[in-house]
């Protein structure tokens, strides 16, 4: 493939990639986020209200304003981070830069669905938001404990909103201890849920989407595509050894990186059909209007032809 056919290939990428974080911000602006009357979320909504005790408060949510704040954010994530996938692509840093975040698009998608959940709606939806809301208040407490110390602000902040949070969850599942909610093993666990590890929530998406969707990825090529962007996340010498070819210079003999297209592309297609899978599973959840998602649709469609199919 030559550079002009490349460079336009990694602009059609590039508009897909910005494309979805744009659906994600029309769909809020247009919904706000209410559920529609009979959607599972409205059923969701009556059922967090009644099991959970505590009402939202400044910089607290509770009972269903958890269960939406939880499922926005973890997209708003994902949108975010394909934004900047697509600023990669059209400077053309294809090699190394996008992993991480195609890694992180996937991860923050795996999590929606798993909070949404696969069944008809119950009071396992708010465990499963509490428990992922609690895992986020202990990083963040450890994490200002670690840069700081605890006489700071930070630290304190972190750590009330941290006790606060695991008070609210125990009290919405009476029954619950300390213990349930640790990292200790077997995991954190709620009202019977467990907060699954970052693979086999990953895992779990893709086995789910192959399942009810006719998903292009099986659970097993899931832990490899997982696998692989790990690799490129965390220190590893494979892939880097994998892109080069080696250079005759006369005096000294070196090496070039060289990446075909088709796996620019592939990484591409992993990142933005997780979240177009977890963006239309959060939009039938809520019952919202599904044409900016249809639109994505299309554009999808002219980038990767047969893909949705």
């Amino acid at each position: 493939m030559n550079m002009l056919t490349s460079a336009n290939r990694l602009e059609d990428l590039a508009q897909l990639a910005e494309a979805c974080r744009e659906t994600f911000l029309a769909v809020a602006a247009d919904s706000h986020w209410a559920p529609a009357p009979r959607s599972a979320a409205s059923q969701a909504k009556r059922l967090a209200s009644s099991q959970d005790p505590a009402s939202t408060s400044v910089g607290h949510m509770a009972g269903f304003d958890l269960i939406s704040e939880v499922l926005v954010t973890y997209l708003e994530v994902a949108a975010g981070h394909l934004a900047g996938l697509g600023a990669l692509y059209r400077g053309g840093e294809v090699m190394f830069p996008p992993l991480p975040l195609a890694r992180s698009i996937i991860e923050n998608c795996a999590a929606v669905m798993w909070v949404i959940g696969t069944t008809s709606p119950s009071e396992k939806i708010l465990a499963r938001a509490y428990l992922a809301e609690f895992a986020s208040c202990e990083f963040a407490k450890i994490a200002a404990g670690r840069m700081g110390s605890e006489d700071d602000d930070a630290y304190k902040d972190a750590n009330q909103r941290w006790t606060v949070t695991r008070a609210r969850a125990i009290a919405a599942f009476p029954g619950t201890s300390n213990q349930d909610l640790s990292d200790e093993k077997p995991g954190r666990t709620l009202a019977g849920e467990m907060l699954p590890g970052l693979e086999a929530s990953v895992a779990r998406m893709f086995k789910f989407v192959h399942e009810q969707a006719q998903g292009s990825v099986s659970e097993r090529q899931a832990l490899g595509i997982y696998s692989f962007l790990s690799a490129g996340t965390h220190p590893s010498l494979y892939q880097a050894r994998q892109m080069r070819i080696a250079v005759d210079h006369g005096d000294h003999h070196g090496t070039d990186l060289k990446i075909e297209i088709s796996h620019v592309e592939n990484i591409a297609r992993t990142a933005i059909l997780a979240f177009y899978n977890a963006l239309s599973y959060t939009i039938s959840f809520y019952g919202l209007s599904r044409e900016p998602h249809d639109n994505l649709t299309d554009a999808i469609e002219l980038v990767f032809p047969g893909s949705l199919t």
